[in-house]
């Protein structure tokens, strides 16, 4: 049985269980859109200039003093108790990721340009302060300077109540937490139909995405053993609500087994109604709402509780990719944009794809981490698959895009990633 229900979902709150999962599938029916825009999260890990070591959120001239260095240029700050957390101007919100990684989010836009033209602006506020401040952001997948456990966590009940609960199943929850920094990109959908093609055939790719994005050379301050770090940390961590989407490969998936998915996973924390939170550990967003239905920020939060390869929102996010200098980010922007929006691409890709279950995807991620581009993937070498996707981005994208995908199809040609060759 994929989604297992505890006896305790049985036993009580029948009717707000279904009233819940109908909540969920809702929001996603309200995201579906006609629109082909995207958006971008792209995490920073920072290092002192002098000694390359890592900078923790409180310390002296830290992230913190970062943030309050920028804030003049944002129309907001947002805060977490007394502690200035986030910024926020437009579409544009810049955040903290648990050991005070900074990330951007923005969007939607409808060109690779504007999004270009968002994320100057954000180096335009963030640059100098980090000058300032004697600190850099060296724009790799996971940060070189320290082991994750000795990096400091803000100080966030939700990052505090993740690292007791994840970092008790393994200590691979611990380095995602801390260590990791990655590149999301979201795209729309047009109708349950659309969403699940694109989920379907998103998740099939991210093995190879995470190929061609590697950038994290360096685990736990040491030369790593392995491609693909943050794939291998994913695959280390346990797999309920991470990885693929359990029976979501195949054609008859929905937004209401979406929903069941989220709502039978361990909840770890929720908001406690009275402007705090509490830790609610194994016990399911099922179970803690039994009684009543979810509001609209309970479900955003039940939502982002999870962190599939592909995770399904009022928009659909794709989460392989590291965190890369932005010439390579924009290409990958692209690229998704280019493959997700043209219609013969996603039609021509689930056909190649088609009976493809979850053990394949396993099995690519392992030949992946192991071989690099000497990998098999699905009956084929990945390089059939990575050109595959670089020539049906090129036939699609229009001419004022075209060129943004140079840096990555100059990388992939010469079978290399950023780990191979790290730029800063």
């Amino acid at each position: 049985m994929e989604f297992e229900a505890e006896s305790g979902d049985r036993a009580a709150g029948g009717n707000y269980r279904e009233a819940n999962r109908r909540r969920l599938v809702d929001f996603f029916q309200a995201g579906a859109k006609q629109s082909r825009m995207f958006g971008y999260e792209l995490e920073h890990v920072i290092l002192h200039k002098d000694t390359e070591g890592p900078v923790s959120y409180a310390e002296e001239n830290g992230v913190r003093a970062v943030l309050r260095r920028m804030s003049p240029r944002y129309e907001r700050e947002v805060y977490d108790g007394d502690d200035l957390v986030g910024l926020a101007r437009g579409s544009e919100y810049v955040s903290l990721e648990p050991a005070a990684q900074i990330e951007v989010s923005a969007g939607p836009f409808e060109s690779v340009g504007d999004a270009e033209a968002s994320y100057l602006a954000f180096r335009e506020a963030l640059d100098p302060a980090l000058e300032e401040l004697g600190l850099f952001a060296p724009m790799v997948g996971y940060n070189p300077s320290a082991k994750a456990s000795d990096l400091e966590l803000i100080p966030k009940f939700r990052y505090d109540s993740m690292n007791r609960f994840l970092g008790n199943e393994a200590y691979a929850g611990i380095t995602m937490m801390r260590g990791s920094a990655s590149l999301q990109v979201s795209i729309d959908f047009a109708d349950e139909a659309d969403a699940m093609l694109k989920f379907r055939v998103a998740q099939l790719i991210s093995p190879i995405l995470a190929l061609m994005c590697d950038n994290s050379p360096v685990y736990e301050a040491r030369p790593r053993t392995r491609k693909m770090v943050r794939t291998g940390i994913w695959s280390g961590m346990r797999q309920d609500r991470v990885g693929t989407v359990p029976g979501s490969l195949s054609p008859g998936f929905s937004f209401e087994r979406y929903a069941d998915y989220v709502l039978s996973r361990g909840a770890i924390l929720v908001p406690d109604g009275r402007g705090s939170w509490e830790y609610v550990g194994d016990k399911t967003f099922y179970e803690v709402y039994a009684d009543r239905v979810m509001t609209d920020a309970e479900v955003e939060h039940a939502l982002s509780m999870v962190w599939p390869d592909v995770r399904l929102k009022s928009f659909i996010e794709i989460r392989p990719a590291d965190a890369m200098p932005f010439d390579f980010s924009l290409a990958y922007i692209t690229l998704v944009k280019n493959l997700f929006y043209g219609e013969r691409n996603l039609v021509a890709l689930d056909e190649l794809l088609a009976g493809l279950d979850e053990r394949d995807v396993r099995d690519a991620k392992r030949s992946l981490m192991e071989r690099g581009y000497a990998a098999r993937v699905y009956g084929r070498s990945v390089e059939f698959w990575v050109d595959l996707l670089v020539n049906l981005a090129i036939a699609t994208a229009d001419i004022d895009e075209a060129p943004y995908l140079e840096p990555l199809r100059a990388m992939t040609g010469n079978r290399l990633t950023l780990a191979d060759a790290p730029v800063c």
